[in-house]
């Protein structure tokens, strides 16, 4: 069998989709954090103590900035993988059973998933129909799928996300448009949540 080398987070993403069935299922960063000293002893075991598990900043760093790239949800250290990060995770997945990942030109479920969950949305629909006048704050948060009251860092990783899955799109795409429209309108707001 050959050889794959794939990186820390590539293997915490693993691991989550073993874990969790390669489903959006709530798993404690204990759990995880014995999960990859399971399978990967020789990069998550604690400093100093190789026959025990790493439950430290290395481990919870590196799940954060997963989150950060829209792979992970995280509540009170409660993670779960979203659907670009299970979407991830079955290609690991049907990767390191010795098969080969084809890159084609389609784009990932999890893309097409958020373009028509933004499709669906009143101010797109608005956007759209040249009603671009009466999109307010709240379409805003309903685009980036979070809420006003959602912290600062959830914020960012949701925009950042939204950012790579318009990115794909291409310029032409009204998805794309929009979202530039959108996000120059309330350049402001967005700028305050960012930083507050």
């Amino acid at each position: 069998m050959e050889k794959i080398d794939i990186t820390k987070q590539d293997k915490i993403i693993l691991v989550i989709s073993e874990i969790s069935d390669s489903t959006k299922k709530s798993i404690k960063f204990e759990e995880i954090a014995v999960g990859l000293f399971k399978k990967f002893p020789k990069d998550f075991h604690l400093r100093g103590y190789n026959n025990y598990p790493d439950s430290g900043d290395a481990v919870k760093r590196a799940l954060y900035t997963l989150r950060d790239r829209g792979f992970l949800s995280v509540n009170n250290m409660i993670f779960s993988l979203t659907e670009k990060g299970i979407d991830s995770g079955k290609k690991m997945l049907y990767h390191i059973k010795g098969n080969k990942i084809v890159q084609t030109d389609n784009l990932d479920r999890y893309i097409l998933s958020e373009i028509n969950r933004i499709k669906r949305l009143e101010s797109f629909n608005m956007f759209i129909n040249g009603k671009s006048k009466d999109i307010s704050l709240t379409d805003l948060f309903n685009y980036l799928g979070v809420s006003v009251r959602t912290n600062r860092m959830d914020f960012k990783a949701k925009l950042h996300f939204i950012e790579e899955v318009v990115e794909k799109i291409g310029k032409k795409d009204k998805v794309f448009k929009f979202h530039n429209f959108i996000v120059k309108k309330f350049e402001q707001d967005i700028d305050y949540k960012l930083n507050n």
